[in-house]
């Protein structure tokens, strides 16, 4: 058999399916959140009083600058309705690159204050703030998160086998909850990549999602199996888990994104006996912008209006999950992961919980296919 062959389609159907999910909204931090304070008094270390002025006196001349900046921008914003088009489009240009000069000054003016880098050093990220954005988004790529997940999508060939490129620019973290007769009960978080037995993954594992935009964009949640065994064509094809367009998405998501199974919903994973471990791969694919992804977009945008067009996609039935392409689905919906999005996997063998799976079925336990493949003799 040939791993890595392209997966087969399926014709679509025509229902459609909708998940009622919220936007996110800033919250700031919580009432009660710990404050950093200074850990010796005036007057005990005369450098370090010297170095704290320092500090403060270039992060006030900075942030001096930002207002400027930040009254230009304002000024460019209302002169806009009354240019020509073509006049307009220049002065868009002159704008994005007004905002992202306000952006660089704004995070350099508090990049280095005490309590801006003890709050981020404990996790107290306050997402409204973009500095914190920024170190939180610099602590995902540069302590190796993002390294381990990229060199784990490469070393298990996702790309290419379920996509053709992958550029994440969302973190997502993936927890499991076991059943109170399952070892311990609390929530265990999954790394990219590692082996997670079929009998803990009974339930939809609980998806977080960080992306660094402060505008409301919409994903496509994807979970497939890309090693199914198709015996027909001695090759390996691909199963849809679990789908879920339209997740509303920002930099102020908290905990786990509710409402994903109120579309194309949950089947467990249940790699057939005899088979060697199959790959689970999690998606979340950036829906096309209605004009574009920019800082003006953004700018103009805030949290509340939603700046992805809205996908009327069908739900998926479980009888044409097999053979799912996503590569052809990504194609049709204009999906593009060179344009970010988020992903996780990881990986699982046969155990007694998958026999149990197809007896819920009604159906004999298999060891070499799907439910819709060939009965163990």
């Amino acid at each position: 058999m040939l791993r890595g062959a392209a997966t087969v389609g399926r014709r679509r159907p025509t229902g459609k399916g909708k998940a009622a999910l919220s936007i996110p909204k800033p919250q700031g931090l919580r009432a009660g959140t710990p404050k950093w304070t200074r850990p010796l008094p005036l007057g005990v270390l005369p450098a370090y009083d010297e170095a704290l002025k320092l500090i403060h006196r270039d992060a006030a001349k900075l942030k001096s600058e930002a207002v400027a900046a930040r009254k230009e921008i304002n000024k460019a914003v209302k002169a806009l309705p009354k240019l020509a088009v073509e006049e307009r489009k220049e002065k868009e240009q002159e704008l994005e690159q007004l905002r992202q000069k306000h952006r660089i000054i704004a995070v350099q003016s508090q990049v280095n204050l005490p309590d801006v880098r003890w709050a981020c050093q404990r996790g107290l990220y306050d997402m409204g703030n973009v500095a914190h954005r920024h170190l939180r988004e610099q602590k995902w790529c540069g302590e190796g998160k993002l390294d381990l997940l990229m060199e784990r999508i490469h070393q298990l060939k996702i790309i290419p086998d379920v996509l053709p490129d992958l550029r994440p620019t969302v973190d997502v973290t993936l927890t499991i909850r076991p059943r109170p007769s399952v070892d311990d009960y609390r929530p265990v978080s999954i790394e990219p990549g590692s082996f997670v037995t079929p009998k803990t993954t009974r339930r939809p594992p609980q998806v977080r999602a960080t992306p660094f935009h402060t505008d409301t964009r919409l994903y496509t949640m994807l979970l497939v199996d890309s090693d199914v065994p198709d015996e027909v064509n001695e090759t390996y094809t691909t199963y849809l888990h679990w789908m879920c367009p339209n997740v509303p998405l920002n930099a102020f998501n908290r905990g786990p994104i509710k409402g994903l199974n109120t579309h194309t919903t949950y089947v467990q994973p249940h790699p057939p006996q005899g088979t060697k471990y199959h790959r689970y791969t999690l998606l979340l694919l950036p829906q096309p912008a209605i004009s574009d992804y920019s800082l003006n977009t953004e700018g103009e945008a805030g949290y509340k209006k939603v700046t992805s067009r809205h996908l009327d996609i069908p739900v998926v039935p479980k009888d044409q999950r097999k053979g799912f392409d996503v590569r052809a689905f990504a194609k049709q919906w204009e999906l593009n992961g060179r344009n970010g999005g988020g992903a996780h996997i990881w990986r699982a063998v046969w155990d007694s919980s998958v026999d149990a799976f197809y007896k819920s079925l009604g159906e004999v336990p298999r060891d070499t296919d799907h439910p819709s493949g060939s009965t163990r003799t």
